[in-house]
């Protein structure tokens, strides 16, 4: 009972994690996008020649939710596979112990 305790507990912190990141992934775009047009007159009106600058899109921001969905059904598929090898363990030690009786 207690592991199951600790397994649920771990599941709510990834699970609680990533809802805290999206917010702020979606608050850096905006803020360089704001910044780079008065970078551009800036320069336009001191007469000096300079590139604008560019950020690559952030295109894998909207799978955070799927990574996190996976990770929890390994996690909950691996400790399946656990639970059960140690329930047929214990299950085999009975048909042994029945057989030497």
């Amino acid at each position: 009972m207690r592991h199951i305790r600790i397994v649920l507990l771990a599941l709510f912190a990834l699970l609680a994690a990533p809802s805290v990141a999206p917010s702020l992934m979606a608050q850096e775009p905006a803020a360089t996008e704001a910044a780079a047009p008065s970078a551009a007159p800036a320069a336009a009106q001191t007469g000096a020649f300079s590139l604008p600058r560019y950020t690559p899109p952030r295109t894998l921001r909207a799978y955070t939710h799927v990574f996190v969905a996976f990770a929890v059904a390994w996690v909950l598929l691996f400790g399946y596979v656990v639970f059960l090898s140690r329930k047929f363990r214990r299950v085999e030690e009975q048909v042994d112990a029945l057989a030497r009786s």
